[in-house]
């Protein structure tokens, strides 16, 4: 106890931005040894996130095991996408605001985001009566977030060891975050009109699933930027 309140001591000598930055850093090579695992496991990982980003295969679709990300790998990356939004989100606003209460907000609004994000194929299974939509909802989410993931990884790096270009960085990392509900959503209209849904049950699922998590988040966090 007493070494924990020397370590303390120590760190409360350093300015504040300092001891933020460097905490943020090394949560970073966190996700480094994340990505690492994740490529272990898939030999040819990369590869297939660019490639499963771009497709619009659906669930049923016919995958040979050469395109498939195994299961660990997969939940390697989305806690590499966890750690790297919040790195980022807090790297970009931390200035100017109570950095505490600020990354244990953040903490829970992104993990409430993305859990939402990996279950809601159930929501959108019963908004369609169709188990295969849903299924395949999932899969373009894991899709989504492993490319997500990867991009926010190197933009926290940047953001972290470039100040001069922060402010430029901080668009990348906005359309970034954007493109997750965003490139999402296209997947999902395209499933849904290839199978002959009705506009109204596809209009529905975007409101409730993708635009209102997006709005929730935008009345949190715009008043930081």
């Amino acid at each position: 106890m007493n070494a924990i309140s020397q370590v303390y001591f120590v760190l409360e000598l350093f300015p504040r931005e300092i001891v933020v930055k460097n905490m943020l850093l090394a949560l970073v090579l966190v996700c480094f040894g994340f990505v690492a695992l994740s490529r272990l496991s898939c030999p040819n990982l990369f590869a297939l996130v660019y490639k499963n980003y771009f497709s619009f295969k659906t669930y049923d679709s016919t995958l040979n095991y050469s395109e498939k990300i195994s299961p660990f790998a997969n939940a390697m990356l989305v806690l590499n996408l966890f750690i790297t939004l919040n790195i980022c989100i807090v790297a970009i606003l931390e200035r100017g605001i109570e950095t505490d209460s600020f990354m244990q907000i953040t903490f829970f609004v992104t993990m409430g985001y993305l859990t939402f994000g990996l279950i809601s194929y159930r929501i959108a299974s019963l908004l369609f009566g169709d188990k295969s939509f849903g299924k395949s909802i999932g899969m373009f989410t894991q899709q989504v977030y492993n490319f997500t993931g990867l991009l926010l990884l190197a933009l926290a790096l940047l953001v972290l060891l470039n100040d001069v270009y922060k402010e430029e960085i901080q668009y990348i990392v906005f359309a970034a975050l954007l493109s997750l509900p965003i490139s999402k959503g296209i997947k999902g209209i395209f499933y849904a009109k290839s199978n002959n849904f009705s506009w109204l049950y596809i209009i529905l699922y975007l409101c409730t699933l993708e635009i209102l998590p997006v709005v929730l988040l935008g009345y949190y966090f715009v008043g930081k930027i």
